[in-house]
């Protein structure tokens, strides 16, 4: 079963610290962006591409359902919003 997004809805993406990072407390998330979903999906494929423990630690929380915390599942994404037209 295939999960519909809107790519539209409003989410959060958030990004776990690393290791080395102490501003924040470990594990605990910390909100990089408030974005439509199609955007932080491609933030996270594009913008953070070189960056591989970035892309993996990424979390988009949406208000309809349960987090993203896959990358497969933000890249699957990702080729949605290629093949939507942007509206």
């Amino acid at each position: 079963m295939t999960t519909a997004y809107d790519l539209d809805e409003i989410v959060d993406l958030l990004a776990l610290p690393r290791p080395f990072e102490s501003s924040a407390a470990p594990g605990i998330a910390g909100r990089i962006a408030t974005l439509p979903l199609r955007d932080a999906v491609a933030l996270v494929v594009n913008d953070w591409a070189d960056d591989k423990f970035r892309q993996l630690s990424a979390v988009i929380v949406r208000q309809s359902g349960p987090p993203i915390r896959s990358l497969e599942e933000i890249r699957n994404l990702y080729a949605e919003v290629e093949a939507a037209p942007a509206s």
